[in-house]
This record gives structure tokens, C-alpha cells and sequence, in this order.
């Protein structure tokens, strides 16, 4: 199948570099206005800037002791010979398991990977024309977006469906569609997004993640990178470079628990995804998920109780000597509390000109149902159209069934 795939490098044309085994005709190439993008882009960047100096700092410092990249806390022993705990193992390609091939394409690599996530830019091409400056007034932008809330469109929430709009290329060439088309080809953009979203794997597994589409990286939300902490205890600021179209990046899971990451590029469009290795369960000493309790003998012989941790809470705390909490790698505070959390909005209608195709956010997509850890572990992956299906209201349905049931 021909891939969608945008550029984000300005308005005139160009396309991707054909991957290992595919043909150029099955290029797909259409414009992006670059500074759209950086504007949508730049206020978490700024955001960044500000939230990480004190964290980056520390890190650094606390860094010159022992191997910068895994804070002091991983086990070098267990990585396979050549994927760095932090960084993984990258490369520019070829890549093997491009496009549609078979998982036979794993054998091809020295280190074996046991699933892939495919990376994509999933916005049609048909529809860009028409967000370019006063192609569409204001309340045709509005009847459309209303008309495609729920994945479909509803007609009825449209002023005339039939009404013909041209718009012209960045070549010059004009294009025509009418109003119900231009609100199909929106309902039909899933944008951004990892392929699956969720993905349920074993301590030990070595992920493969390919770039179908340009501009991809993945990254954990980590102190480290100025964001929340959204992975297990010790684990590190997980990052890949930059990965071209054709390339690839393995990265080896081994902590249990539940790992959410993003592209920073498209962060603030909604791309993340989670990885759950394990049952989703951050191992403890006594395995135990009861509340851990310990006495100690007061001055007057009495005896009192300390209560460290419970199953439910997202962070494990001890008191310091100050009686400030510290998750044992940074303190005064808990890891998740020093940096940005995800994005709560999903900026793609400021890079189409206004209309909005009720992506999930970043936020919205790790809060959903369908991402929630036991139903990844459940299914084993869940993809990116359940997690915008259930964003759009199959979840709420599923909800109310439940509730009237």
C-alpha cells in the first residue's frame, strides 16, 4: 500500500527517500507549511527550556560518577552487546522489515528483535490544498469539524454538503472537491501516531521501531528529558536519535512496568504510545502489592507506624531524615512532579488550517481505555485506530453499556 507521507520541510515539493525494496511510484508527496508546524511546536520547546535546567543540571552532576547514560541504577550485564540502555542501537538502514513484510524480516538482524512499532504521518493529501489561508471561511471550518467529532460524517451538521471549493497546489494546479468530500478526507486522518500504540512485551525483548515516515524519534517522559516520570523506577531518559525514512531503532526492554514515551517532533500532535513489559507490575523485594508496613519503638516504649507504599500509587516514596519524600534518585521530590506532563491539547488544527479531525491528544491517548495497561497485556497490542475510535466515543459507548447494564 502507498504510504501517506508529509513533509515538514516548507511549502515546495518534495518527497521521502525510498525505503529498502520499494519502488518510487509508490511515493506519496504533499506540502506542510515548516513554519505551522514549528508554531505548534515551539511553545513546548520553550516550555522545555525552562522546566529541565534545574533537572538536566542535577543529572549531570550526579552523572560524572559511575556511566552518564544510565544514572548509576541499570545492569550493563543484562543488555545484549550493543544496545546501550539509554540510547539503543540505531541505524539508517536498509531495514528489513520496511512496508508489509513478513515477520520472517527479524531474522535479518544480529540482534533479533521480538516486535516491531511502525512510525507514521497518516494526513491525506488531498486535504492540504484546502488548508492553506481563505480557501474555507469560518463556518464552513466549523460545520465540517462538527460534522466529523465521532469518526464519521454527519451530513446533517453540514451547511451544504454539496458545495463545490477549489483550492490550488503549491505547484498551481487546481483542485476541486466539495465540502462533504473535504469532511471524509478529515474524518479518515489518524495523523501522528506508533503503530500499535500499545505493546505488551517480555523483560528481555528487543523492540524494532521503523520509520515508514520522516521526522520520528522515540523518547520516555523522563525527568532527564524535562518531562514527568512515566516509567519504572532506575529506568533511564530512553531516547533514540532522529530515525530517517528507511532506517530503524532497536531498543531492548528489561525493567517490568510500564513504559509511556513520545516523538518529540509530534508530541504536541498527540504521538505517544506505551510499552508494558511484564504485567505492567514494577517488581518489588517481597513481591508482595500489600501496603508495606514498618514498626518502630517510640521513646516511651510505645510503638508507631510507617506506612512506605501502596499497589495503587504511582510512585514508590520513603521518608528522608528532613521528612521530605524522595523516590531514591532525586530529592526533595518525586520524579514525576519535575517535569512537564503530556500534552493536554492536540495542536494539529493549527497545521491544517483550522480543521480538526478529533485526534486524541497526548494526554487523552494515555488516559484512554483502550491504552490502560491490563488491556494491553490483555491483547498483547492495541492500535492506533482503537485508541482514536475510543478517543472519538466508541469508549464512552462501551462506558454507558456497562453503566445501563
Amino acid at each position: 500500500m502507498p504510504k501517506h507521507v508529509v513533509s515538514l520541510l516548507g511549502w515546495e515539493t518534495v518527497t521521502n527517500t525510498p525505503a529498502a525494496g520499494e519502488s518510487s511510484d509508490e511515493q506519496q508527496w504533499f506540502p506542510v507549511a515548516r513554519r505551522s508546524v514549528l508554531r505548534a511546536a515551539g511553545a513546548s520547546a520553550v516550555l522545555l527550556g525552562m522546566g529541565a535546567g534545574t533537572t538536566v543540571a542535577q543529572s549531570d552532576e550526579d552523572g560524572q560518577e559511575g556511566t552518564p547514560q544510565d544514572d548509576g541504577d541499570s545492569d550493563d550485564d543484562s543488555q545484549m552487546d550493543g544496545l546501550d540502555p539509554i540510547f539503543g542501537l540505531a541505524s539508517a538502514g536498509p531495514n528489513p522489515c520496511m512496508g508489509d513484510a513478513s515477520e520472517d524480516c527479524f531474522e535479518s538482524f544480529d540482534v533479533q528483535p521480538a516486535h516491531e512499532v511502525e512510525m507514521h504521518i497518516d494526513l491525506p493529501e488531498e486535504l492540504f490544498p484546502f488548508t492553506a489561508p481563505g480557501v474555507l471561511d469560518d463556518e464552513t471550518i466549523e460545520s465540517i469539524n462538527a460534522a466529523v467529532t465521532d469518526g464519521m460524517v454527519d451530513t446533517d451538521e453540514l451547511d451544504d454538503p454539496e458545495l463545490e471549493v477549489t483550492a490550488q497546489t503549491p505547484a498551481g494546479e487546481e483542485v476541486t472537491l466539495t465540502v462533504e468530500e473535504i469532511a471524509t478526507a478529515l474524518a479518515e486522518t489518524t495523523a501522528f501516531h506508533f503503530q500499535p500504540a500499545g505493546l505488551a512485551v517480555e523483560p528481555g525483548d528487543v523492540v524494532l521501531f521503523s520509520a515508514e515516515t520522516p521526522d520520528h524519534a522515540f523518547a520516555a517522559y523522563h525527568p532527564r528529558h524535562g518531562r514527568q516520570n512515566l516509567v519504572p523506577d532506575g529506568v533511564g531518559p530512553i531516547s533514540s536519535p532522529l530515525v530517517p525514512v528507511g532506517g530503524y531503532w532497536l531498543y531492548q526492554f528489561e525493567t517490568e512496568g510500564v513504559y509511556d514515551a513520545y516523538c518529540p517532533p509530534h508530541e504536541p500532535f498527540g504521538m505517544v504510545m506505551r510499552v508494558v513489559v511484564g504485567d505492567g507490575t514494577e517488581s518489588t523485594d517481597d513481591g508482595d502489592d500489600e501496603m508495606d508496613e514498618e514498626s518502630t519503638t517510640t521513646a516511651d516504649g510505645g510503638e508507631e507506624t510507617n506506612a512506605t507504599t501502596t499497589a495503587s500509587s504511582d510512585e514508590t516514596t520513603t521518608p528522608t531524615e528532613s521528612g521530605d519524600e524522595t523516590d531514591g534518585q532525586m530529592d526533595g521530590e518525586a520524579m514525576e512532579d519535575t517535569g512537564r506532563p503530556p500534552t493536554e491539547e492536540n495542536n494539529l488544527a493549527s497545521i491544517l488550517g483550522g480543521l480538526d479531525p478529533n485526534v486524541p491528544s497526548a494526554a487523552a491517548a494515555l488516559d484512554s481505555a483502550a491504552l490502560d495497561p491490563q488491556t494491553i497485556v490483555d491483547e498483547g497490542s492495541v492500535s492506533w485506530d482503537d485508541v482514536v475510535s475510543d478517543h472519538r466515543g466508541g469508549g464512552d459507548d462501551e462506558d454507558d453499556e456497562d453503566e445501563s447494564a
